[in-house]
This record gives structure tokens, sequence and C-alpha cells, in this order.
């Protein structure tokens, strides 16, 4: 997945809310004026953020919070650069090596994450992008060891809810919305300190190596150095500039409309229209415990014949292998290529002939099942289908608004049957 556009269009609330449902792990960047910022996610769960308005790092939150004194945080970080330091982060070693509450440290470290988290939401205009990584694949590439993470992470609709309250009652109390943090560590001093001890053991070895080695090249054993670039964040990811992601713009306004409460039984009818701004032609299939069998559709078009009547009387057997199956199995959206087999050439006839070389299949998750599939292609033209990120999202909150819809119902009629 990847996520790109502007902040006036989609918001930090909505994207954190979409991040959430996809639950995938990846890196979020905000560029608004002269600022930039990060959060890094892990199976939808938010386990860092990073902001150059907030130059703290996990020393400036333990010396702040009282937990260790200067003279404990220098050994520390060389410790972590020593021998004994196992790739630990500074956190790990104070519990570890100094006796300091693990709780204590979480405490800080998760309240630093909500407080620039919850800053981003001033940040009304510029740019973001959303992409994919496994937290291993994050740790290697753009964490550096003297700044904080978190283990369990942070739910981000909660960060969704709680950071636009909280900038809503700023605004409204005339408040500045803008916050910015201050570091309390000289960390170039403090890292090149540190590194006295370990880099003149790493340029003894250079030299026993290379006795031939200029001075030139026993510099590049300097840790200090290399750490502090990195704080600098000279190597860590940046934002692509790419086109926004197609649907961004409808995205915000159908989610609106999925949310409103006189909406009734008319999800089916958003998702075909949303379908329709991205696809030729699409189809919702209803998921029933044999079959699957046809209920709507946009775009098919029919000489003599009804599509709305051949759609309806589609129906394509649950056990047999058909281009249904990979969504069927793992609940997740994909695009198929269709097969040369029975059930796949008996759809396309019942859609009125013509074969897509590629199929859009999202499935809609109600209650921890398929309730309903979205079939999408763009026949009669034979090109493949774009960019689908935010009608999956929007797959996605669908289910859960039908899942709300019938927990409202069931409860409604429970109160009635008293």
């Amino acid at each position: 997945m990847s996520l790109v556009g502007n902040l006036e269009d989609l918001g930090l609330g909505e994207i954190l809310q979409i991040v959430s449902l996809s639950r995938k792990s990846g890196v979020l960047e905000l560029n608004s004026r002269d600022r930039s910022g990060k959060i890094v996610f892990r199976a939808g769960q938010v386990i860092r953020a990073t902001a150059t308005t907030f130059p703290e790092n996990i020393g400036d939150l333990l010396l702040r919070g009282g937990l260790i004194d200067f003279a404990t945080l220098k050994k520390a970080v060389q410790t972590q650069q020593g021998p004994r330091g196992g790739g630990r982060r500074i956190g790990d070693i104070v519990v570890d090596e100094f006796g300091v509450p693990r709780d204590a440290i979480d405490k800080l470290v998760r309240e630093q994450t909500e407080r620039i988290v919850y800053s981003f939401f001033a940040w009304n205009e510029g740019d973001f992008s959303f992409e994919l990584g496994e937290p291993e694949e994050l740790a290697a590439t753009i964490l550096n060891p003297l700044h904080f993470m978190l283990d369990s992470g942070l739910n981000p609709q909660w960060l969704a809810m709680e950071g636009s309250r909280l900038y809503d009652e700023k605004r409204h109390r005339g408040e500045d919305v803008e916050e910015r943090g201050e570091s309390l560590v000289d960390l170039e001093v403090l890292l090149q300190d540190s590194d006295d001890m370990v880099g003149m053991e790493l340029r003894e070895q250079a030299d026993h190596d290379a006795p031939s080695a200029s001075a030139a090249d026993k510099q590049l054993f300097n840790i200090g150095v290399e750490l502090y670039r990195e704080l600098g964040e000279a190597s860590g990811l940046t934002l692509r500039q790419t086109r926004q992601s197609p649907g961004l713009h409808l995205l915000r306004s159908m989610l609106e409309e999925l949310n409103n409460p006189s909406l009734g039984g008319g999800i089916i009818l958003l998702i075909l229209r949303f379908a329709s701004e991205l696809m030729n032609r699409a189809v919702i299939f209803l998921v029933k415990e044999q079959e699957i069998v046809g209920l709507g559709q946009f775009g098919i078009e029919l000489v003599n014949q009804s599509p709305e009547t051949l759609v309806r009387n589609t129906r394509i057997p649950i056990g047999e292998p058909t281009l249904f199956s990979e969504v069927l199995g793992s609940m997740k959206p994909a695009k198929v290529t269709p097969r040369d087999c029975q059930w796949d050439n008996y759809l396309f006839a019942q859609l009125g002939g013509g074969r897509a070389g590629e199929v859009f299949l999202g499935p809609l998750v109600s209650e921890g099942r398929i309730v309903a599939i979205l079939y999408g292609d763009n026949l009669p033209e034979q090109k493949e289908i774009g960019d689908t990120e935010a009608l999956e999202v929007f797959l996605s909150e669908a289910g859960l608004a039908m899942e709300k819809a019938l927990q409202e119902r069931r409860l409604a009629d429970g109160r009635a049957a008293v």
C-alpha cells in the first residue's frame, strides 16, 4: 500500500483511521511549511513519532522525568556502543543496568509519542506519504538507537479522536495550537564524549588490521559523528513527489455520507458509486453459505436484455475454483487475472460477454465474515485496474458501518421485545 496526497484534502484523523483499518506496518511522513514529521506503524499501531518541532530523544525524556542524571545517561550510551550493548535501546539499558523502572520509562515514551502525534493536527496544509515496510526493515533504516519507540503501540483511532478533540478545544479557547519541544541534551557533545572509549577501541583494531590506514580512513570509525548524522535523519525515508492517489478527494465525502445516520440501507449503493469513479463496470455479489449471488451493478450494457435481471440470476458455487476463490480465502482485496475455467467463463457470459484481462475484487467484511464482494473491471476497454487504495479503505469502513447498523437493529429489536 502506498498512499500519497495533500493534508488539505485528507486530514490526519482520516489518515490514522485508514492505516489502522488496513493494519499495515510502515512510515507516514508529513511535510508542512518548514516542518516535517514521521509516524511509524507496526500492524496498524503507532510505535514511534518524531518531528522537527520536537528534537527530544530518549535521553531528554529520562532527564526531564527525573529517572536518571546526565552521568548515568553518558554511561548508558557508552554501554550501548560497547561490547555489552547487544543492539539494545537506551531504555532497555537503563532498566537492565541502572535499575530504572520499565513502566516509568514506558509512561514517558507513551506520553511523548501522544504529544507529538497531537501536534500534527495543527498541520492543516502540506503533503503526506505512507510507505509500507516491515518493522525490522524500519529499524534498520530510520530508527536511531537514541530515539524512543513503543513496544506495544498506540491505537491510531483513539489518537485520531483525542487529537481532534484537543485541537478543537485549543482553537475555541483562542490558544496557540502550535506546540514545540525543547531538547535538554547537547547530543553531539554526549555522543562525542561517549565515543572516546569505544571509538578508541575501534581505531586500535583498524590500525591492527590495516597499518597503512590514513587519518582520513580512521575517521570512518567515529561512532559519535555517524550517530549524530542519523539523528539529523539524513538517511531517513524522504517524501516522494508523486501524484496524489486517485479517489482521495472522493473518499472524504463518501465517508461523511457513510457515517450519516439517515443513510439507512444505502451502503451497497455507496460502494457502487465509489467504484464507478475508478472502474468502467462493477457488480455487488452477496456471499451466502453455498453460493455467490449477484445483487446489483453499474456500467453493464446489454442489448435486448436487462442487466439487473441477468446479474441477479448469476449464481456461482463457493466450493468450485473461481476467480473469487483467493479473496474468499484471504478476506483481503485483490486484483485477479481470470482463468479459462468453467465458472469464470460463466461469469463473463452472464455479464454480457467479453473477457477482462484484470479484475478487482473487494470483500465487504462484517462481524468477521465476508457478506459481499465487489467485482470491478474496465470492459469494454482492455486496460489494467488503477489505484484502488481509497476504495479498499472505503470497503473497510463500509463493513464497520454495516456491523454497527446490525448491532443497533438488534438492540432496538431487543428493546421492542421487552
